[in-house]
């Protein structure tokens, strides 16, 4: 919508601006049936003493815009009711002169002064009020005007007041013809305003502007009739009351419609040209008069055209440094869009379009220089407690914290991307299966060690499960498909959830203890999870598993003895079901009655598996794994190798899981006091050879800690 536009809609809306226009308009017709009454009559009281009231009104409208508005506006008010003050003052010292001392006014008098005061002060007025926001376009704005009303100046004092002067002008003559110059600079400086114009007018601004444009055209005529002496003037006080009309209305939309700021808008064409063309033209218009005249140039006349090169030389070093200013700021525009484009905005990762962009060219890099590449997906386990427990919010709060730890355990080089909604990629170029291994263990550990903040003080501890696929090396994934690779890390991010999750599991790897031995009965390990939950909020069997296979491992043990310790492991405690629940949440002492159901459940175990699973190849290895190396546990009393060296494994890796869980019989240990208590109990209670491989993998950061699920 155009400013005029904008001014007749809030004139339509508005009351009090819908009464003010009609006064304004009928007393604009009453002065104008005073002149026609006055030139029937002669009267000069008719028509001045009414002269006064619409500038009277003028002055206490724009006093009380000052009053109501704020920041600029109200700076620029404060300049127009000083301006409307001045121009009522001269107009009370031209009264003055003809009322009073009924001789009128001289040819120069104190009411030029008041008059010429005036315009002085709405030039900085329409700058600060309607100009441009910002100092680069308040300099711009400036010599906008200058040079606008210094070229029109020169044009119309060449062309119309220069011809119109005497041979030997007077003060006054200077004085009549300082009312146009003064008109036509705040004719341009509103021309400068609306060419530099990237803002929308408010509707008092419009007014205002308005008001100046008619004073300023009134007093070019005003001008002219001086010069041509015989044509009446009275008509001419019809624009001076239009203008004083005008303020009042500015006044009064001011006062019912603050706008303290302009309202930012684009322009199809840049117009800011016209200036510089016209201070051109007039610079060229003096070169040519004078040329004309054969005269020399004097020295007035050089110092405008030193006045007209210095503004189009300065402008032009302002549009410079604009249009630099736009092309930095486009840059960094487009550098954000480009940012914006392959970052997560929740996170601060990158997104998954860029993760797949940047596999496709790693992929092709390690398969020219023949080098390994890893990924990793990531996916945060049970994460939907989060957001069912605490709100979405808290939810996006996590992630974006998962997101640091993550970048903070691995390469600056390395690629983290947030995959899906709380999965996450990692590409590791450079780097093969080992220590892609070790780099997402490092990342599980991180998220698991320490709680994370949700909000209002509450915090919740995560855990997470992790997939490892390589590629580039011999028996990997051919890079020439490197999708392929994402897949296999998704297939090993779905074997570490479905083992218990809260584990990293690379694709080749065999330490799997559910895929390493399919025929595990899947109500038995339903089983194992109940007991699991009833002992402790943490993962207990799952771990026993896990930890079990990482020490056959290392010890060297075939593959079928893997897959039974990792087996035995996670069904050992299967036999607790027997025993009654007050024993199993009770804390020491027992009764010899409840030592006695306890000691029971290996042999329990042990019958489960044989009688409803299917496997007793695991039930000498599960009755047995309560035996101590020194030959005083139970059921047996075995001892030393007549244990079988899967029970004398799941005992360390039991008796580890159990020291670190918080159990209602003891509270958690830690790792620095368990990794005591398995050395006290070397040779004693634990196989020697197990007990320091185990705690080797402990050193080396491979026994890592118990999950525990999202508190909702």
């Amino acid at each position: 919508m155009s400013d005029a536009a904008s001014l007749a809609s809030f004139a339509q809306r508005d009351r009090a601006m819908r009464w003010a226009v009609g006064i304004g308009v009928g007393w604009l017709a009453v002065f104008a049936i005073l002149l026609v009454i006055a030139q029937v009559h002669p009267s000069t009281v008719l028509v001045d003493v009414p002269y006064l009231v619409p500038i009277v009104a003028a002055v206490g409208l724009s006093g009380a815009a000052a009053w109501v508005t704020r920041g600029r506006t109200r700076v620029a008010w404060v300049l127009l009711a000083i301006s409307n003050a001045l121009w009522l003052t001269g107009e009370v010292v031209w009264v003055y002169y003809t009322y009073v001392l009924q001789r009128g006014p001289p040819a120069v008098s104190a009411a030029d002064f008041f008059y010429l005061s005036s315009y002085v002060v709405a030039i900085p007025a329409i700058l600060v009020g309607i100009g441009s926001s910002g100092h680069l376009r308040h300099v711009r704005g400036l010599l906008d005007a200058g040079l606008l009303a210094l070229g029109l100046g020169t044009i119309g004092w060449q062309v119309a007041i220069s011809p119109s002067l005497p041979q030997s002008p007077r003060l006054a003559d200077f004085v009549a013809f300082a009312y146009p110059l003064f008109g036509v600079a705040i004719v341009t400086t509103l021309a400068a305003v609306g060419l530099a114009g990237r803002h929308r007018l408010p509707a008092w601004g419009v007014l205002v502007g308005a008001g100046f444009a008619v004073a300023g055209v009134t007093d070019a005529v005003y001008a002219y009739t001086i010069a041509a002496q015989n044509i009446n003037s009275n008509w001419i006080n019809v624009g001076w009351q239009v203008e004083a009309v005008l303020f009042g209305l500015a006044a009064v939309a001011a006062i019912r419609r603050p706008e303290p700021e302009a309202r930012e808008r684009t322009r199809s064409r840049d117009l800011t040209a016209v200036p510089l063309t016209i201070a051109a033209l007039a610079a060229i218009g003096l070169l040519v008069a004078d040329r004309v005249d054969q005269g020399p140039i004097t020295g007035g006349m050089l110092v405008i055209l030193l006045a007209l090169f210095a503004g189009l030389l300065s402008r032009q070093l302002l549009i410079i440094r604009d249009r630099t200013r736009l092309a930095t700021q486009l840059r960094a525009s487009l550098r954000e869009q480009e940012r914006l484009a392959i970052t997560d905005g929740l996170t601060g990762v990158y997104n998954r379009r860029f993760f797949q962009e940047m596999l496709r060219i790693e992929a092709e890099r390690a398969d020219r220089t023949d080098t390994p590449l890893s990924v990793v997906l990531l996916d945060l386990d049970e994460f939907k407690k989060v957001n069912d427990g605490y709100g979405h919010p808290a939810g996006d709060a996590v992630l974006a914290q998962i997101a640091d730890r993550i970048r903070g355990s691995v390469r600056a080089s390395d690629i983290v991307a947030r995959y899906g909604g709380e999965e996450f990629g990692c590409l590791l170029p450079g780097v093969n299966e080992e220590v892609a291994v070790e780099i997402a263990e490092q990342i599980r550990q991180s998220i698991s060690r320490s709680e994370v903040a949700v909000g209002q003080g509450r915090n919740v501890r995560l855990t997470s499960s992790l997939g490892v696929a390589t590629g580039g090396t011999r028996d990997s994934h051919p890079l020439a498909d490197p999708d392929g690779l994402v897949n296999e890390a998704d297939a090993a991010l779905y074997r570490a959830k479905a083992t218990g999750r809260n584990r990293v599991v690379a694709a080749g790897m065999l330490v799997d203890p559910v895929y390493a031995d399919p025929d595990l009965p899947p109500g038995l390990v339903w089983l194992a999870d109940r007991i699991d939950a009833q002992l402790s909020t943490h993962e207990h069997s799952t771990a026993v598993s896990r930890w079990s296979m990482l020490v056959a491992e290392r010890l060297g043990l075939d593959m079928a003895t893997l897959r039974r310790v990792a087996a035995a492991g996670r069904l050992h405690d299967i036999g607790k079901v027997t025993v009654a629940d007050a024993v199993l949440r009770k804390a020491l002492p027992l009764t010899a009655g409840e030592w006695e159901q306890l000691r029971r459940h290996p042999d329990e175990s042990a019958r489960l598996l044989t009688d409803l699973g299917g496997r007793p190849d695991l039930a000498a290895v599960v009755a047995a794994h309560h035996e101590r190396f020194d030959g005083t546990g139970y059921p047996r009393g075995l001892a030393g190798t007549g244990i079988p060296i899967e029970a004398r494994i799941v005992t360390v890796t039991d008796a580890w899981a159990a020291m670190l869980a918080d159990r209602p019989y003891s509270p958690p240990l830690t790792v620095a006091q368990a990794r005591a208590e398995i050395e006290r109990c070397r040779g004693t209670q634990f196989d020697p050879a197990v007990a320091d491989v185990f705690l080797d993998l402990v050193t080396e950061g491979l026994i890592g800690d118990l999950a525990e699920p999202a508190r909702a």
